[in-house]
């Protein structure tokens, strides 16, 4: 009997590192496992996971985090580990960020209906103003015969989980499967520590005045289908189909699609 397909790399001091393939697409393939891979920042990596983290062949690393994030928690590699590094910073300008939704939150200036909006807000705004990030991914996989690659942002939650999204849709995973990839990240390795760490910490600091749950909390610190769903909403809205935003937003053509797929899907 073959063992069930494991997303989930459990390598300590990692959060949220998993392995994006297994998903069968339309065009009758699957998306082959150890080639793409996703995770929150390295900036806690034991020397352990460090060298385990070399033998996945992890050629280019995508760092989705501002330069101030990079500089906070940098990334701690193995010596031996040299891939090429695509520094494609996102980051939300218009919509409000997590700390002022919060405060408005807990103060009682919006619900808990208000901070998703914010939330939702800022995936529709990264995918509408910051897509030449995302088109950078694509150009900075396809430069390349990469045998294998790496997404990352912070949490390897919300950036990540739009960039994983866009690059699992270019090679033909069906909408509801890359749906349930995204909403895989609330069971990674160090996920709910992550999400109870942020529940804990804005609780604490507006104890005097919570006008919402920690349940709220726990909604907006972690992955919902309303928040893909409105990044994907949003594709359509620029671009009339998600298809036609791939083409037309990020510029990957016929040819660019068929040469991931080559790479990364295997025939069933």
């Amino acid at each position: 009997m073959m063992n069930k397909f494991d997303p989930h790399l459990r390598f300590p001091g990692t959060l949220n590192f998993r392995d994006m393939g297994d998903h069968q697409t339309a065009g009758g393939g699957r998306v082959r496992s150890r080639r793409l891979f996703r995770s929150g920042h390295l900036a806690d990596t034991e020397p352990s996971s460090q060298s385990d983290i070399t033998t996945l062949g992890i050629s280019l690393v995508c760092d989705f985090r501002i330069e101030d994030e990079r500089n906070e928690q940098p990334n701690q590699y193995h010596v031996n580990w040299k891939p090429k590094f695509a520094h494609l910073p996102i980051w939300p300008v218009v919509t409000p960020g997590i700390d002022n939704t919060v405060a408005r939150l807990m103060s009682g200036e919006i619900d808990i209906d208000g901070a998703m909006k914010d939330q939702t807000g800022a995936y529709r705004e990264f995918v509408r103003e910051q897509n030449s990030q995302f088109a950078g991914m694509f150009a900075a996989i396809l430069d390349a015969e990469h045998p294998s690659i790496l997404l990352h942002c912070s949490a390897g939650k919300d950036r990540t989980g739009i960039a994983a999204a866009l690059l699992l849709t270019a090679l033909g995973v069906e909408p509801i499967d890359v749906r349930r990839d995204y909403l895989l990240t609330s069971e990674g390795h160090g996920a709910r520590a992550q999400t109870q760490f942020y529940i804990d910490k804005y609780w604490a600091a507006y104890k005097n005045e919570p006008n919402c749950t920690q349940e709220d909390l726990h909604r907006l610190f972690s992955v919902q289908s309303e928040k893909i769903d409105a990044a994907f909403d949003e594709m359509r809205t620029i671009s009339g189909s998600i298809e036609h935003y791939l083409g037309g937003a990020l510029a990957l053509t016929d040819n660019s699609i068929a040469e991931l797929k080559r790479r990364y899907v295997a025939p069933l």
